[in-house]
């Protein structure tokens, strides 16, 4: 095994779920070596993910730091709605707590638009979102989108990047801005995972660059 692999397999291990893995038995999940755990929150303008609530609370309850995430869809009419329907879901931020995630995804739902116009949106976005809950999100996407779809704009290298690139490789392929920068935070390395606590569904899973103590730095802290 080499060095950049066994670096590799000591980076933080997590998942991120939504409903489709239906009723997860947490305890299960903390037994299995997850250290932290995105939840699908929200879609659109109105669609609330049913499974959300459960997740967060049993995530508290295992000792598993959880963030929320919303997919974002480019083509509803009121992109405030997008921010509210988020926001009403998470409710406010609590102790310990990853910060929120603009799941950014689906290059075709977005071809129809103009760069200026994609910014427009996702800014919107984050910034709203940042004002309601007082924390700067987390932004999710593939390496091609962060060039195809947003022009690899410098703005994008102030937020956190979740990186979706399914390899076996020991380090994804990290995008501008970040790879001139900070590079990426989060990796979403496969689609197609098991996890204990998880029955018939595959789950994605995760790698976190770094190790405990840069985690916690990430959570949410009472003022």
């Amino acid at each position: 095994m080499s060095k950049k692999k066994k670096v590799a397999d000591t980076r933080l291990f997590g998942l991120d779920i939504s409903h489709h893995q239906d009723v997860v038995d947490w305890s299960k999940v903390a037994a299995a070596g997850v250290k932290y755990a995105f939840l699908k929150a929200s879609e659109g303008s109105s669609y609330k993910d049913s499974r959300y609530k459960f997740n967060r609370e049993n995530c508290a309850a295992n000792g598993i730091p959880c963030g929320a995430y919303h997919f974002f869809r480019p083509q509803v009419r009121d992109q405030v709605k997008q921010i509210s329907t988020f926001v009403s879901m998470v409710g406010a931020m609590k102790v310990g707590e990853l910060p929120p995630v603009l799941d950014l995804e689906v290059p075709e739902s977005w071809r129809n638009l103009s760069l200026n116009q994609r910014v427009k949106i996702t800014r919107q976005w984050l910034d709203g979102v940042e004002s309601a809950l007082g924390v700067k999100p987390i932004v999710y996407l593939s390496s091609s989108f962060a060039g195809d779809i947003l022009g690899s704009q410098q703005w994008l290298q102030e937020y956190v990047l979740w990186l979706a690139h399914y390899t076996k490789a020991a380090n994804p392929r990290t995008p501008e801005p970040w790879k001139s920068s900070s590079g990426w935070t989060f990796w979403q390395y496969s689609e197609t995972g098991r996890v204990d606590g998880i029955k018939d569904n595959f789950v994605d899973l995760n790698r976190f660059n770094g190790d405990a103590s840069d985690l916690k730095k990430l959570l949410w802290k009472s003022e």
